[in-house]
């Protein structure tokens, strides 16, 4: 019986993992982005990521990465609780909510908010939420680096820099196409605060021990990056439907925004 309910509870997850990718299609034509532009973006990273030493980095091999993820892993899924901060963080809500005995993932820039703290497991990242992560990217931080078809000279540039820093971040690669790209994982999602919620469950989290605090629909978060207002509510009413999916909805605040 045990067997059976390991079973289920994997063709359950596969079956999650699955729906969380296929998403991305659905939200690129909403939008009416080019998927060759995302699979461009991702296998130019593919490409440069492939040698030995990606940007004359030895840490952000093919080899180090994968090592960087299974430690990830390692993390998320033996904390009790895994808490995933999202751009609209308030001083408040960290205040009052226990940051022990857990794991943290910050999605882009809310990193600025937690940076310091002892518990940060990675961030989840597209490149857009600087001065934060140039930051955060000195003191050898994990990232998982995410690339698509609007961010390949963001991405380009940024890990350009960081490679000249004395001591560099780790990184483990992600994209948002359908086929397998060498070196690189698409866990699902399309914005960076629910591709960090994808990310743990792809990694075997339970969504019942993932805590999420600074997710809204109604306004633009103080860690994100300069954006279109009226394109990024958009989004972050995609995202509220991918935490939907999960389950975790209760935990978005949608007190200010339209119907979704």
């Amino acid at each position: 019986m045990v067997h059976l309910v390991d079973w289920l509870g994997r063709v359950v997850t596969e079956h999650l993992a699955s729906q969380l990718i296929q998403v991305q299609s659905v939200v690129r034509e909403h939008f009416g982005w080019n998927y060759d532009d995302d699979l461009s973006s991702a296998n130019k990273m593919s490409v440069l990521f492939s040698t030995h030493s990606p940007f004359g980095v030895e840490k952000w091999s093919v080899k180090a990465r994968e090592t960087n993820k299974n430690s990830l892993q390692k993390t998320l899924t033996e904390s009790e609780r895994v808490i995933i901060v999202g751009a609209s963080i308030t001083e408040e809500e960290l205040s009052t909510n226990d940051l022990e005995n857990c794991a943290i993932i910050a999605a882009d820039g809310s990193v600025g908010a937690i940076a310091t703290h002892h518990n940060l497991a990675c961030v989840v990242t597209d490149f857009d939420g600087n001065p934060h992560l140039d930051a955060v990217a000195k003191s050898e931080v994990l990232f998982v680096a995410h690339a698509h078809g609007d961010n390949q000279q963001r991405w380009e540039k940024t890990l350009d820099k960081w490679n000249r820093y004395p001591s560099q971040p780790n990184l483990i690669l992600t994209h948002q196409v359908n086929q397998s790209i060498n070196g690189m994982e698409n866990y699902g999602g399309f914005t960076d605060g629910d591709r960090a919620v994808c990310l743990a469950i792809g990694l075997g989290v339970k969504s019942e021990n993932i805590t999420l605090l600074g997710f809204s629909t109604g306004q633009i978060g103080k860690w994100s990056g300069n954006t279109n207002i009226e394109q990024k509510l958009m989004k972050l009413e995609w995202m509220y439907k991918i935490i939907e999916m999960i389950g975790l909805e209760q935990q978005v605040d949608v007190s200010a925004s339209s119907a979704l």
